[in-house]
């Protein structure tokens, strides 16, 4: 693809406006013939006609890279399994028919990849470079010809027509290219045999199939009219996954395992284009998918899904699947939700009308696009009709209780905390429907806890001795290790595990169930065991935890949060706590979570956590296997809070661990010296603390007698 960026100077020679303020793009050339990888969001892969594995070179145009593997998503064991070195097919093509395992076009699709390219090459090569396009979707497709209005229009300007159709039958003798995404809904026998005349009369046929994901594909029916069309293959029930080459998650693989064979794979312009974080953008409102997604026009044509950034309102009923109730504070209902995500829609239609022009600006903080390739921005517009574009959507929406705060590491995430509370407290929109505090849930006494990507806690002074809580157990890595680390002297506590890492959770999709285990409730009694004041627990989430794949922010705890709801607590984020609202939550605070920080504290950072420690707050520390870097940084903290704990080694266990692996150990080596074994109460009485020796030159608040208090809950 030849790639367009974003200059931030104007004047540049040869530049050309895409509407930037303050910037303007150019074209760059390309050292390769060859487009950009190819990006396949949720793809099946491809059999043969006797449903076998697909091993035809002379078909198959792409393949998966070698790291890559493919599942039966759905759990209905009729995905064909590809064996460990067979190439794994997501393209095939023969006789005028072309099988792409996604759709690989649609508009969500970020063309930065060569995907729109390939696509225009495959008509290219298939019709002679022109003809009409007949897209149905009158099978009930998810994806019908709206979802690809980008390619289709790219289509266009290269010299085709496009005709969306519902009688595709009726129209195949007028056209040169029939499209069929995933139907639904089964072709009838007479539109089979349309199908198969159409082939057989040099007509060219695109279908796009789906993952089995949640089983939202209907690969028995696109394999219906693949075998009328008289193709030598197949979809597979399956879903293939790349834990190396992808876009972010392992469901969207990309690849270059390209069959040079076929004609498909030249460079060619395309839409992709590279936006600047500095720049200011006018674009034109397109369309709202819902409350937090819109799509927008650029100046320069190009069509964008735009994520708008730091906020979440409720799902649709449509992606419904997709809603978590435990992110929603006091809200235990799916169907009140789904109401919501429909009147969050409606909103936004109404303040982001069609037709209406917007400014799209970023986050420093935040990359610009997320890992399904949507744009993640900011949304000013015209709230009051005076002409001046002055109203953060994102922040409106929600100051009008149609969203909540998403977690990230966001620059304004705690300004926009601010608005969620004032909604929060006068109950608008939404928050109507919020009662607290939640049932209870998981508060059982402790019995056994299980420690992901576990690490050793040591002491920067030497052994830890009578002031680990738990250890691992006999048969770990490292036999009895220190799990949990308590230095009542400095308020501090350390774990050596995320520990409440929401994706150990069975609901998203790990293969056991954790909520035996009973990490919340002793988590929660560490915490107010060294906290001497009342308050709500807050997560830090302002030094790089949320994405790095071994840290937590808010986002990535809901389960742990909607437990604390439950025992009368409740959890937010925090990610500056030097000043603002992000100062005022801390000073509000019982306890401050800190998991590993991929970036490290400032001087001022650190001196705000000493004063909260000194007025009596709590820092526990929670760690894991994590990189060097975010350990000494997690380290460093402990250090300037006067303790002497810190983040060790690795531990794992091949005879005691979660889903057989050793990296998730279980134990119940507890040291019930410690009351920290109960059901949460929030009214434990403590015995003294087993102090610690300090570090020499720094000075901690606490003494070794303990807090000897009672809380009641909040």
């Amino acid at each position: 693809m030849r790639r367009r960026t974003f200059l931030t100077a104007l004047g540049v020679t040869g530049a050309a406006s895409l509407g930037a303020t303050g910037a303007a793009r150019t074209v760059l050339a390309q050292s390769s013939d060859t487009i950009e990888p190819l990006m396949f969001d949720s793809t099946a892969s491809l059999l043969n006609a006797n449903g076998e594995p697909l091993t035809d070179d002379s078909v198959v145009a792409v393949w998966a890279e070698p790291t890559a593997f493919n599942v039966d998503e759905d759990g209905d064991g009729d995905a064909v399994s590809y064996p460990d070195g067979t190439p794994i097919p997501l393209v095939a093509s023969a006789g005028g028919v072309v099988a792409f395992g996604a759709p690989i076009g649609q508009d969500d699709t970020d063309f930065n990849y060569g995907n729109e390219e390939f696509l225009l090459n495959v008509l290219d090569a298939e019709t002679g470079g022109s003809g009409t396009i007949a897209f149905d979707y009158g099978h009930d497709q998810f994806y019908g010809p709206w979802t690809f209005e980008a390619f289709l229009g790219y289509a266009e300007d290269d010299g085709y027509d496009v005709n969306w159709t519902e009688t595709l039958a009726d129209d195949l003798p007028d056209s040169d290219v029939a499209v069929v995404t995933s139907p639904s809904e089964a072709f009838t026998q007479s539109e089979l045999d349309a199908v198969s005349a159409f082939v057989a009369d040099g007509g060219t046929l695109l279908l796009f199939d789906q993952s089995d994901f949640r089983n939202f594909d209907a690969t028995d029916n696109a394999n219906a009219v693949a075998a009328a069309a008289g193709a030598p293959f197949r979809f597979n029930d399956d879903q293939v996954l790349d834990a190396e080459n992808n876009v972010g998650p392992d469901f969207i693989p990309t690849t270059s395992k390209f069959n040079d064979a076929f004609d498909y794979f030249a460079d060619r312009e395309g839409l992709g284009f590279e936006l600047d974080r500095e720049a200011t953008y006018p674009v034109e409102v397109v369309e709202v998918t819902d409350g937090d997604t819109v799509d927008v026009r650029f100046e320069g044509g190009q069509t964008e899904a735009i994520r708008i950034l730091g906020i979440d309102t409720p799902e649709k009923p449509s992606a419904a699947f997709a809603e978590r109730t435990q992110e929603w504070e006091g809200i235990e209902s799916l169907d009140y939700l789904q109401e919501q995500g429909l009147a969050a829609t409606a909103y936004a239609e109404g303040e982001l009308p069609a037709g209406s022009t917007v400014d799209l600006t970023f986050d420093e903080n935040e990359p610009v696009r997320d890992e399904f390739g949507r744009v993640l921005g900011y949304l000013t517009y015209d709230a009051d009709g005076s002409g001046t574009r002055d109203t953060l959507y994102n922040e409106q929406v929600v100051r009008d209780g149609f969203a909540r705060v998403y977690d990230s590491g966001l620059g304004r995430h705690d300004q926009f905390l601010a608005a969620e509370f004032e909604a929060r407290a006068a109950g608008k929109g939404l928050w109507s429907g919020s009662e607290l505090p939640a049932p209870e849930v998981r508060n059982d006494s402790v019995e056994s806890l299980y420690v992901p990507r576990a690490a050793a806690v040591e002491s920067a002074t030497g052994r830890l001795d009578e002031r680990v809580p738990v250890r691992a157990s006999e048969t770990a890595s490292i036999p009895n290790a220190p799990l949990v680390g308590v230095d009542q002297q400095a308020g501090v506590a350390m774990v050596g595990s995320p520990f409440v890492d929401e994706s150990y959770e069975a609901a998203e999709d790990y293969p056991v169930d954790t909520s035996e285990y009973d990490n919340f409730a002793f988590l929660t009694h560490l915490a107010d065991r060294l906290a001497e004041r009342e308050g709500t627990p807050v997560v830090d989430g302002g030094h790089g935890q949320f994405g790095a794949g071994y840290a937590l922010s808010a986002e990535d705890a809901a389960y742990y949060k909607r437990y604390l709801e439950g025992v009368g607590l409740g959890l937010q984020g925090v990610n500056d706590v030097t000043g603002g609202f992000g100062a005022d939550l801390l000073s509000r605070a019982s306890v401050y979570l800190l998991t590993a920080p991929a970036d490290p504290f400032t001087d001022a950072e650190l001196a705000a956590l000493q004063s909260f420690r000194d007025d009596g707050g709590a820092v526990v520390l929670l760690g894991g296997d994590v990189p060097q870097s975010a350990r000494e940084n997690l380290n460093a903290v402990a250090e300037a809070l006067c303790s002497d704990l810190r983040l060790g080694d690795a531990v794992t266990d091949t005879t005691n661990n979660v889903n057989d692996d050793p990296a998730v150990p279980t134990t119940s080596n507890f040291d019930t010296w410690f009351r920290l074994f109960d059901a949460y109460d929030g009214d434990t009485d403590y015995k003294g603390a087993r102090g610690g020796p300090g570090v020499p030159g720094c000075e901690g608040r606490r003494t070794a007698a303990g807090n000897g208090k009672k809380k009641g809950k909040q």
